[in-house]
């Protein structure tokens, strides 16, 4: 039987078109939107301006220059992986989790209810890092809600947020291992 040491593992997440990463790296600190928010189709408020630099996003390559690759530890559990943070900078060890506005974000490793991410091959079946290719594998991942990753907009900002999509607007991301069977650490 095998551990969930034997199957987590540390890697990057890139695509090939798009850079991803922290909305601040993309796009600078502080990475301001203005938005109106809704609730059951209903507006509920006057437009509030918030800090989403710390809100995974998406931006072209050609619109950007050099961004450091989004490095995670990717945590087997037996509901999926939970993703860590593990570039260095102000989300250093902070968790990818799902948030009201459907984007994901940082949020601190001691939360009650982590988010969990399903690997998916090309094929949409499920994986681990067994089946994970030496080097590169193009992936997929969902969300325990069975909603897929994808690129979003949220009216009113100018920025492209990882959240949550239906299957048909899925990212195919490159997963680039570089360290195999690596506990989790809070270090």
């Amino acid at each position: 039987m095998t551990s969930s040491i034997d199957k987590s593992f540390i890697a990057t997440l890139r695509m090939l078109d798009h850079k991803v990463g922290f909305l601040q790296q993309l796009h600078g600190k502080p990475a301001l939107a203005t938005i109106s928010l809704f609730s059951g189709g209903f507006f509920t408020g006057s437009p509030q301006t918030r800090d989403h630099s710390h809100l995974l996003g998406l931006r072209l390559n050609e619109q950007i220059g050099r961004v450091i690759p989004l490095k995670l530890h990717f945590r087997h559990t037996p509901d999926g992986y939970i993703l860590t943070i593990k570039n260095k900078g102000d989300y250093y060890n902070q968790l990818i989790s799902k948030n009201g506005l459907d984007t994901v974000e940082a949020v601190d490793s001691d939360t009650d209810d982590p988010t969990t991410f399903t690997l998916l091959d090309h094929e949409g079946v499920a994986i681990t890092l067994d089946n994970l290719q030496p080097a590169h594998s193009p992936i997929s991942l969902r969300i325990k809600d069975k909603h897929y990753l994808g690129g979003i907009k949220i009216k009113g900002s100018p920025y492209v947020y990882l959240g949550k999509t239906e299957e048909r607007s899925k990212i195919t991301f490159i997963l680039s291992i570089l360290e195999r069977k690596v506990p989790h650490t809070k270090n």
